[in-house]
């Protein structure tokens, strides 16, 4: 009798060890599997942050590209500011010489009341009203040029700034206000996702972004790594509802840029100075000669810093560089001051760069 207790509780004893190890195969079929899924994980994770570094270089390149571009426009700039100076100088000294000839004409002028050899002097008059007419020519010519120039510059004067801008934009990671892109794909679980634009659609790393869905932001975003035409980017942590997620088809804008808090005065509260009126301050020199806004430079004032044309001394002649023709000048008034300076403003603009 003993005997088979003995044989039924060995044969329940074995059953057990069959089910036991029966359960320790399944549990070591299932830790190989996640051994497995693991190791590919870690490929797929290596390989991501081998494009995410071939990404940066190539954004480091483009970057030093952009620098050498804005550098060789702002070369540009001063090349043509120097021409658009010498142009200037060139236009003050055929007014000089403009001047000279009318002041001719005038004293000849003068002169035929008084003289009685008519057909001569007509004849002088003729011949000095043509060579007006060819200073005069000459003069629209440059006028013409100098505002082409000026054009010139104002366009790459704008293409510096909008250079500019596009470079402290890419180095603070600050999007354009109006920038939208879509979420192409999605990985909660890993807490980033892939946007369907790169660097050029306007994406620059580290810049924060906004997940909508419908009118409503359900999550944040800070840029990681850019391409061409895609990006990565991380989900910032806590910006999700618990429970909700990022899916493919998600709009995505620009995070609203934070505005610096007004300091208050010292003592307490913000206090605004009274308005009071000042006296207008002078315009600031511009290097490149553009006139002041509302109006066109002072007659007397060269915006490239040439100096005025000497006045010829009273009762002699005039100096040989202001006028071509040798005509003497008109004898100073009894009492009159030195008389002023010719005009170099220039009504029509700038001249265009020398080619």
């Amino acid at each position: 009798m003993a005997w088979k207790i003995l044989s039924a509780l060995a044969a329940v004893c074995l059953a057990g060890s069959a089910f036991f190890a029966w359960k320790n195969q399944e549990r070591l079929k299932n830790e190989r599997a996640r051994e497995e899924y693991t190791q590919k994980n870690l490929v797929s994770v290596q390989e991501h942050k081998k494009a995410a570094e071939e990404a940066k270089t190539k954004h480091t390149g483009d970057l030093a590209e952009a620098t050498k571009e804005i550098e060789k426009i702002k070369a540009e700039v001063t090349d043509t500011a120097a021409k658009a100076q010498e142009k200037e100088q060139e236009l003050a000294q055929v007014r000089t010489n403009l001047e000279g000839v009318a002041k001719v004409v005038k004293e000849l002028q003068a002169k035929i009341d008084e003289a009685g050899d008519i057909t001569k002097l007509m004849a002088t008059i003729k011949d000095l009203t043509n060579k007006k007419k060819e200073a005069e020519g000459a003069l629209a010519n440059q006028n013409q040029r100098f505002a082409s120039a000026q054009e010139n510059v104002k366009g790459l004067l704008d293409g510096v700034k909008s250079a500019e801008e596009r470079e402290a934009r890419g180095r603070k990671g600050i999007v354009e206000p109006d920038f939208t892109a879509s979420v192409s794909r999605s990985f909660n679980e890993w807490g980033f996702v892939v946007l369907s634009k790169g660097n050029g659609g306007g994406v620059f790393a580290n810049a924060d972004l906004e997940v909508k869905r419908g009118k409503e932001v359900i999550g944040k975003l800070k840029v990681r790594n850019v391409e061409q035409s895609t990006s990565v980017a991380d989900i910032v942590k806590g910006s999700l509802a618990e429970g909700a997620s990022i899916r493919p088809g998600d709009l995505v804008v620009a995070a609203p840029q934070a505005q610096p808090a007004a300091k208050p005065a010292a003592g307490g509260a913000a206090t605004t100075a009274p308005a009071t009126p000042s006296a207008p301050s002078a315009p600031a020199a511009d290097p490149f000669g553009a006139p002041p806004a509302g109006g066109m430079a002072p007659a007397a004032s060269d915006p490239f810093g040439a100096p005025p044309a000497a006045a010829p001394p009273a009762g002699g002649m005039a100096p040989a560089a202001s006028d071509p023709f040798g005509a003497p000048a008109a004898p100073a008034a009894a009492g009159a001051g030195t008389p002023a300076a010719p005009s170099t403003a220039d009504p029509f603009g700038a001249a265009p760069p020398a080619k």
